[in-house]
């Protein structure tokens, strides 16, 4: 079990930084705020869930990542170069679009339909949402890879991706935990959650790539230069 704390200590920067899912998080609260805002809510977090870990699964058991004395090969080195490359030029294309009076009212389109999603649209919506998103799946396949050379048992290594999982989902928890405890209160203070993400969702998006460019930049070259 220490172990498992271990690596859950290593790889926590990477949970918080899907966790940090403006969209996501913007999504669920409106779904909140809907007829069926249970179920709802519950069918867009097990999307999200279960995104993570399938992927997390699949880049676990997938050959060629790892050398057979369990570290990382040239092919996740330059993996790890190019999540690089894409974090950084997604970062240098975001500083253009920082809002120069602090105000971000742009929403997706997709975003303004989500109230009229049911169970099955919601489940989807969550799912796509953790696995179509660069930020979030890359964050998700480093993590994966990690454990995977951490000399784990199969079922801590199974644990571990569960518990990275859900910490990667505490984004998306904090606002159904605050719709349990004030429902009667949720649309305001949602309303003012989703006033301060159109606000900040650029730079909080901005520091996450630069942070996380930086250390697959370093973390690549260091593995091509090892293998």
């Amino acid at each position: 079990m220490f172990q498992v704390l271990e690596v859950l200590g290593l790889s926590l920067p990477l949970a918080l930084g899907i966790a940090a899912a403006p969209w996501a998080i913007f999504a669920l609260m409106i779904l909140l705020l809907t007829p069926r805002a249970t179920a709802n809510a519950y069918a867009f977090m097990l999307g999200w869930y279960m995104g993570l870990l399938i992927v997390g699964i699949l880049i676990m058991s997938s050959p060629g990542l790892m050398t057979d004395t369990g570290e990382p090969s040239r092919l996740m080195g330059w993996i790890r170069l190019g999540m690089a490359a894409v974090f950084l030029i997604f970062s240098l294309l975001l500083i253009r679009k920082i809002p120069r009076n602090k105000e971000q009212k742009n929403v997706p389109g997709w975003i303004e339909k989500v109230d009229a999603f049911g169970f099955s649209q919601a489940s989807i919506t969550g799912f796509l949402l953790s696995t179509l998103n660069f930020k979030n799946s890359s964050m998700v396949v480093v993590a994966a890879a990690f454990i995977a050379r951490q000399g784990l048992g199969f079922w801590q290594e199974i644990l571990s991706l569960l518990v990275f999982c859900l910490i990667a989902s505490i984004g998306i928890l904090i606002p159904f935990i605050i719709f349990l405890l004030f429902k009667s209160d949720a649309e305001r203070i949602f309303g003012n959650i989703k006033i301060w993400i159109l606000k900040n969702r650029v730079l909080i998006l901005l520091v996450i790539l630069l942070v996380f460019g930086a250390i697959s930049l370093y973390k690549g070259i260091e593995i091509l230069q090892q293998s």
